[in-house]
């Protein structure tokens, strides 16, 4: 057991050594080397590692030059190899004073080489799992079952007392006492606490069920008996005799009532077997009786949840109308970087703005009808998806169309659209119209850069946000995972 503490000690003592010997590390940064204190017997190691030519082990050369900038790269090498050293001999430090910690903390069950520890008397029997070893088997697990200590003498004679008490304590717990057992008695099997068994006899049985109920309905007057049985612990076994009164039957009046009800009922069963009805009686004796049905709330449930639901409808189809929204914001910025490239090039090659636009629609035009021919065949006319896009731009074509000043169709595009760069593009549209095209080209190509980037960010976002939601369901695989294993290794034990 001690071995276990050498471990740390040697680190220890090898640490405070070579620190004397060595301080070369006390400048560094506590937070980013914790276990710097370490590394003057960690370099040690180190050197005997670099003459087996065995450093890169801990990382590339090349890598560790590119992240230590500032620094030799001999010098980060070793650093880095101290740091991985030191942290190896403080997991194996605290490793082996945990185990020393808990070895030594452990209670053993073998006393002597060969003693077990006995449980008192009333805390039941032990199982110990050992190892045995001898000339005719191998090494080899081994399972002895130590039985409670028995009592004797004065301590067994009180353990009778004590448990004949408890019986006629226990037993009557639905009567007054045992001169007037009425109800049921509770037939008890054992001591708690103790290993004292209870057997009740068959000479119980013609006054006493099984599950202890008093067989006195049909007595009308008081009958004397006695209750018999026999208590065991281990091998000693004595009787128990308690001879009790067993009485008729407490009946109320609201007893007799019902018994009166019920022979009603089964007489009107009887009578109206063969007719289609049913008649309940609606007298006893002289006492009056009125049915009703139980209650049936269900509708008014249905009421409820029909009342929830419909306060549910506003802020459900306002939550529906905010994600359109969104899926039509994102979609407008996904395209927003082809339209303006488009607009450029088209703007390059010699056209007008109202020119470019025109053809940017025209294109789009064909394009829809194209698949709308094309997915109509395949899919029985099914309905398009359209470029929220391309179709404010129909529109805005179509007010120029209808004679609307072309600044104004620009600046109505943007602030229809509802979307920030479609805005800034409708706003730079319109100042060329108004003040001239000089730089209009580079403006474009510039914005045009821009949209491309940002499309690149926004797709990282979105890939980033996948991640995140799949979190969950991989989280719930690696529960599933380790109970697959789990349960199983537990199960074995």
């Amino acid at each position: 057991m001690y071995l276990l503490l050498a471990v740390p000690i040697l680190i220890l003592t090898g640490a405070a050594f070579c620190y004397r010997r060595d301080a070369s590390f006390n400048g560094l940064d506590s937070n980013e080397h914790p276990l710097k204190a370490l590394y003057p017997l960690a370099s040690v190691l180190y050197d005997i590692i670099k003459k087996n030519k065995k450093e890169e082990i801990f990382g590339n050369t090349d890598v560790l030059r590119e992240i230590y900038v500032d620094e030799h790269p001999e010098s980060a090498q070793k650093k880095q190899g101290c740091k991985c050293i030191a942290s190896v001999l403080a997991v194996l430090g605290v490793t082996f004073f945990v185990c020393f910690l808990y070895t030594f903390s452990r209670e053993h069950i073998l006393t002597g080489g060969n003693h077990l520890k006995r449980n008192e008397a009333g805390k039941g029997d032990e199982k110990y799992n050992l190892i045995l070893d001898s000339i005719l088997t191998d090494r080899q697990n081994f399972t002895v079952r130590v039985s409670e200590r028995e009592l004797k003498g004065e301590e067994l004679e009180k353990l009778k007392a004590d448990a004949q008490y408890y019986i006629d304590k226990m037993i009557f717990d639905q009567n007054e006492s045992a001169e007037c057992v009425r109800g049921k008695i509770n037939l008890i099997s054992e001591i708690p606490g103790t290993s004292v068994k209870i057997k009740w006899t068959d000479d119980n049985s013609w006054f006493l069920s099984v599950d202890g109920k008093v067989k006195n309905k049909d007595y009308t007057e008081p009958v004397p008996a006695t209750l018999h049985a026999e208590l065991t612990y281990f091998d000693e076994a004595w009787d128990y005799d308690l001879d009790i009164m067993i009485y008729p039957p407490e009946v109320t009046e609201k007893d007799i009532f019902l018994d009166e009800l019920n022979k009603s009922l089964e007489e009107a069963d009887m009578s109206t077997r063969t007719e289609n009805y049913y008649e309940l009686p609606l007298k006893v004796g002289d006492k009056e009786l009125s049915w009703e049905e139980e209650e049936d709330n269900t509708s008014v449930m249905f009421l409820f949840i029909g009342l929830i639901a419909a306060g549910a409808v506003l802020p459900a189809m306002k939550q529906d109308i905010r994600k359109k929204q969104k899926k039509r914001t994102d979609q407008m910025m996904q395209d927003y970087p082809d339209i303006i490239s488009k607009f450029v090039m088209l703007i390059t090659a010699g056209m007008t703005c109202r020119g470019a636009w025109n053809k940017i629609c025209s294109d789009y035009l064909k394009k829809k009808k194209r698949d709308e021919d094309g997915k109509g065949k395949k899919q029985g006319n099914k309905k398009i998806s359209i470029r929220f896009a391309y179709e404010e731009m129909l529109i805005s074509d179509r007010e120029m169309q209808l004679g609307i000043p072309e600044v104004k169709v620009y600046e109505r595009f943007g602030t229809r659209c509802s979307v920030p760069a479609y805005n800034r593009f409708g706003t730079l549209l319109a100042r060329n119209i108004k003040r001239g095209s000089a730089g209009i080209i580079e403006i474009l190509e510039s914005e045009s850069k821009e949209s491309f980037a940002e499309r690149r960010e926004n797709v990282r976002k979105k890939g980033e946000e996948t991640g995140t939601k799949l979190l969950l369901p991989m989280f719930g695989m690696l529960i599933l995972v380790i109970a697959i294993v789990v349960v199983p290794a537990f199960s074995s034990f």
